[in-house]
């Protein structure tokens, strides 16, 4: 018996059927498939493939990101995040030739569909996708640094903005709000009277949440006995204050703690009450855009992991439970009613003033042309 040993027919796979199946895929899985051929590198780099992913992921991956020093960066798998041997070297980013004038003291300053935004100390920034490694410094419009910073979406515009703002330092000057659109690749500035006060805040205040389309500040009144959230409307560019309730607003102590996180769908005031040792996590509800109110979500113990350990939320967990980190560079889980459920190790890798949190994608900035390399 003859073996026919003659190479079988090529099998046609229609185009949209792949297509279905990378949309389902995690970005890490999609990008290794870039080189099976010129025609699957051709699809992935497609902007708007890339945009169908992002939009339609099932189970989209969240990353824990850390800068070890200005150029060596960690990230691991929130789903992973208290196994210590889980973290592994991002090695994709470029320090730019400018921030050796600033030296050390990088940050992560924003986070948006993907992309994160790094500035060293406050003055110049760059955009950077750590899945791709695609990035794009950004420099200030001013030489005078900046207090506050973010960035965020807008949707009908298919546009990232970056967003500074540098606040009054006396009467004589006025404050200022500065925007950078990523698709026409400039600078828009607008003063403003800001009542608020100028002072060192804490590194982690400085930086802007996105939600809702806005992105959010929490600060002191310039005479300092009150706390004042501000709002930047990406899609409007206006500035806006969001009241707070009274017993929120009033500072009787300065050791207490404020910080804005959004985890979730929901914004958070994250309140360190360290006179009786609580934390306690307000969640921001809005009904219309000039009427919003606060809701006591959570309050648990800071003796959690000791004698006063500063606690600083990040996200939620797949079951509700809150993956937090404190000030002992320590990961730790808590659950709804506010007990320790999980205590991870002590980890050189994890600074919570430079770490920042991300969605992996491989999108393009807006504004490139072409496809994505």
């Amino acid at each position: 018996m003859q073996t026919d040993f003659s190479p079988s027919p090529s099998v046609h796979v229609n185009e949209d059927l792949i297509k279905e199946i990378l949309l389902n895929l995690p970005t890490k899985a999609v990008l290794r498939f870039k080189a099976l051929s010129k025609s699957w590198f051709s699809l992935i780099s497609d902007s708007e493939f890339a945009r169908r992913h992002f939009d339609a992921a099932v189970s989209p991956t969240h990353k824990l990101l850390n800068f070890v020093n200005d150029s060596k960066a960690y990230c691991v798998d929130i789903k992973s995040a208290l196994c210590n041997d889980s973290w592994h070297a991002v090695s994709n980013f470029i320090v730019p030739s400018s921030f050796d004038l600033w030296g050390s003291g990088l940050s992560v300053a924003g986070s948006c569909r993907g992309f994160l935004l790094l500035q060293y100390y406050f003055h110049d920034l760059v955009m950077w996708n750590p899945s791709t490694g695609r990035q794009k410094e950004i420099h200030c419009d001013s030489s005078w640094p900046h207090d506050l910073s973010g960035m965020g979406y807008d949707p009908v515009d298919d546009d990232i903005v970056v967003v500074t703002v540098t606040l009054r330092i006396n009467d004589d000057n006025d404050s200022k709000v500065s925007y950078f659109s990523l698709r026409t690749n400039c600078w828009t500035s607008v003063e403003y009277v800001l009542p608020y006060a100028y002072s060192k805040f804490q590194l982690e205040l400085r930086h802007g949440q996105f939600w809702n389309g806005a992105l959010y500040w929490i600060l002191k009144s310039s005479d300092k006995l009150r706390s004042v959230v501000i709002a930047f409307d990406v899609r409007e560019k206006r500035l806006s204050e969001v009241p707070l309730p009274n017993h929120l607003a009033i500072l009787p102590l300065q050791s207490d703690i404020y910080h804005l996180k959004v985890m979730g769908e929901h914004l958070f005031l994250c309140l360190v009450r360290n006179e009786v040792a609580l934390i306690e996590m307000w969640s921001m509800k809005e009904q219309h855009k000039e009427v919003t109110f606060w809701i006591k979500t959570f309050v648990f113990s800071s003796y959690l992991v000791g004698f006063m350990s500063l606690i600083f939320p990040i996200c939620f967990t797949e079951n509700g439970e809150i993956l937090a980190f404190n000030s002992h560079d320590t990961l730790l889980k808590i659950n709804k009613k506010g007990n320790l459920v999980r205590y991870g190790k002590k980890h050189s890798l994890l600074d919570f003033l430079s770490c920042g949190m991300y969605r992996e994608s491989f999108l393009s900035l807006p504004g490139e042309s072409g496809e994505i390399k």
